[in-house]
């Protein structure tokens, strides 16, 4: 999942890499929560298993997710990429202020 951590530019952001970086941020984040959702199904399957054999079973896919949501945490630093990416590109931008004078200024 390496395209997901994807290196910030410094203030060459353009909108096309951002837009890229959030939808790999949008996927991650629907995989993450289909993880939770089995994880917790398989817990409660889990449970209510009276069989052995397939409450080891259950447990491995347990197991399974909750180290496969290890690692997508890990590689969370997107994120935060992400709002500095966004924070500069705001940040760099001038603070344009309606003049008296400007169009779809309220009276």
């Amino acid at each position: 999942m390496s395209q997901v951590t994807l290196a910030p530019e410094t203030t060459d952001q353009t909108p096309s890499q951002l837009s890229k970086l959030s939808h790999a941020i949008r996927g991650k984040l629907q995989f993450m929560d289909y993880l939770v959702r089995a994880a917790v199904a398989d817990v409660e399957r889990f449970q209510d298993e009276p069989d052995p054999g397939t409450r080891i079973f259950i447990r491995q896919l347990v197991e399974m997710h909750a180290a496969s949501l290890r690692i997508e945490s890990q590689n969370m630093r997107s994120i935060g990429e992400l709002c500095d990416t966004l924070e500069s590109m705001v940040s760099e931008a001038p603070a344009t202020f309606p003049t008296p004078n400007s169009p779809g200024e309220m009276a």
